[in-house]
């Protein structure tokens, strides 16, 4: 039982923690404000983690791994062509968006940020992944031999999680959702990937 219970704390810590960051920042955010807002003792919030980076870490190696494997999976059922790939996963992102809005938020300020950066056993699975995207790509006539690694990586990822984040502030304070650029975001990201 006492297992249970511990589960329960460090899974309310971890959703304190994202909750907080995005409504703080992450520089602003403190382990106090973690441990109160996850009703759980600074000290036994210690006695699990090193401190707030190694709690981050952690949430941050958590999704980076979760997206790599979705890839994976993806991947698997698709060997001629990238567009229903590349169209599953950004919708997979939106949903994501919609569904999980604060853990979103909160994987979108770690992506920005110099602090967190990908573990090395998850460079080398991306780094394979890009790698099979591409060949994919390339054998179908989808990708352009001149894109990079880096521009594939950035395109799948970095520009379709920028735009969902762009589009939720809403500048122009118009009524539109985010579901209608799904073909858009899928489209634009094929048409830059064959130049």
């Amino acid at each position: 039982m006492a297992r249970k219970i511990d589960d329960e704390k460090i899974k309310r810590i971890k959703e304190a923690t994202m909750q907080t960051i995005v409504e703080n920042g992450i520089e602003d955010t403190t382990i106090a404000m973690i441990a109160k807002n996850a009703n759980v003792s600074g000290g036994y919030l210690y006695r699990i983690y090193k401190g707030k980076q190694d709690l981050i870490n952690e949430l941050f190696f958590e999704k980076a791994n979760s997206l790599y494997q979705e890839l994976e999976f993806l991947l698997s059922g698709q060997q001629n062509t990238i567009e229903p790939f590349i169209n599953s996963f950004i919708q997979n992102r939106i949903i994501y968006f919609i569904n999980k809005p604060i853990a979103s938020k909160f994987y979108y300020q770690l992506l920005h940020n110099e602090n967190f950066t990908l573990p090395d056993s998850l460079k080398v699975k991306t780094l394979h992944v890009m790698k099979t995207i591409k060949s994919i790509g390339h054998k179908s006539g989808e990708i352009s031999e001149n894109i990079s690694l880096h521009q594939l990586h950035y395109h799948l990822f970095v520009y379709v999680i920028d735009y969902i984040h762009f589009k939720r502030k809403n500048i122009f304070g118009l009524k539109e959702s985010i579901n209608e650029d799904l073909p858009f975001l899928t489209q634009s990201i094929l048409k830059i990937l064959k130049q």
